[in-house]
């Protein structure tokens, strides 16, 4: 598959050491004055009972829409919840080790699972001691993973392909595969336009096919010949449009991938046969789409997929994310 570099991911997840256990560092939770998130939505996902005047929001008393989504998210909590500043505080924490850990895991769709339980049990709370002692709960049961987090996906995970395959020899497969290198070297995909004397694009040092403007591979897989190809970048380009076919003899070639942000890691979980992998596409210097794809028996689905939003620095320099406008389908693995 295509190797990009780690910094992709690397201001969204922490990657410890190797002798990490040696090493004992605290990991801390930002403060509620610490907080700088984009959106008025996710600071009230967090901290419902904060003032959002602080943080430079429109005065509530000014502006009626702000009213409205204070007013309902505080409305999901019992009586006094804000009025006692320690239980506020302690739901800012539980709520940003249920957000931020998502952006931790490798399997955030396993993790979700627990935080919908945990939200259920919220939203049963009658009253502020029962809120307290779930939120304790919460905390308890998360704050060990927020602290030691597993290793992220690196290049030398699972791949999706076994072996490189070669089809030259095989003239239908040959010609099948020029169609689809021509077809995408097209103006509606990776446009007509030779890059191939771009001498400073890492990604196209391996001139051995400059007519093209698509970078493609063969290999084989556990479910059959794979035809991967991504658009060439050239200069500070880092997303291209990428693409990944299933090619069987005497058939069209059968569509499995298609997005403009690549696969970037492999995971070493994986679905039907085939290793599910994350993919991460830019928005801002504060925001990046996390989606994870998983493989349902027929192509590629998106399984689960998140904006990643920087929220806080920590003392160390550290950003910290947390996950907001969560997606999610249901993936059924055999």
């Amino acid at each position: 598959m295509f190797k990009k570099t780690i910094y992709l991911l690397s201001l969204l997840i922490i990657a410890f050491p190797a002798n990490a256990k040696q090493i004992k560092q605290e990991k801390a939770i930002p403060r509620i004055d610490q907080l700088s998130p984009p959106y008025l939505s996710t600071i009230l996902l967090l901290s419902p009972c904060l003032d959002i005047s602080l943080l430079g929001f429109p005065n509530s008393d000014n502006d009626d829409d702000t009213i409205r989504m204070v007013d309902e998210e505080r409305a999901k909590y019992p009586a006094n919840t804000c009025n006692n500043s320690a239980l506020a505080n302690k739901l800012f924490k539980a709520r940003f080790l249920q957000y931020s850990t998502i952006t931790l895991v490798n399997d955030p769709w396993n993790l979700d699972i627990e935080i919908v339980k945990q939200n259920k049990l919220i939203s049963q709370c009658k009253d502020t001691a029962c809120l307290d002692k779930v939120l304790d709960a919460i905390i308890s049961q998360l704050y060990p993973l927020y602290v030691n987090p597993p290793l992220p996906p690196s290049p030398t995970s699972e791949e999706l392909c076994r072996s490189i395959d070669d089809l030259s020899n095989d003239k239908k497969m040959d010609l099948v595969i020029k169609k689809l290198v021509a077809r995408l070297s097209t103006d509606d995909n990776c446009g007509s336009k030779d890059f191939s004397n771009f001498g400073d694009n890492p990604i196209d040092e391996d001139n051995s096919k400059p007519h093209t403007n698509v970078l493609f591979y063969l290999c084989k897989s556990n479910i059959g010949d794979l035809f991967t190809a991504q658009c060439k970048t050239f200069g500070n380009q880092v997303d291209a449009e990428t693409w990944i076919y299933l090619l069987k003899p005497n058939m069209k070639p059968k569509l499995l991938f298609n997005a403009y942000s690549g696969p970037d890691y492999n995971l070493d979980s994986t679905c039907n046969g085939m290793p599910d992998f994350v993919t991460s596409a830019r928005y801002s210097n504060a925001e990046r789409q996390i989606v994870y794809y998983r493989y349902n028996g027929e192509q590629y689905d998106a399984a689960y997929s998140y904006n990643a939003l920087y929220i806080s620095r920590d003392d160390n320099g550290n950003d910290m994310a947390v996950a907001d406008l969560i997606k999610k389908k249901e993936i059924i693995c055999k």
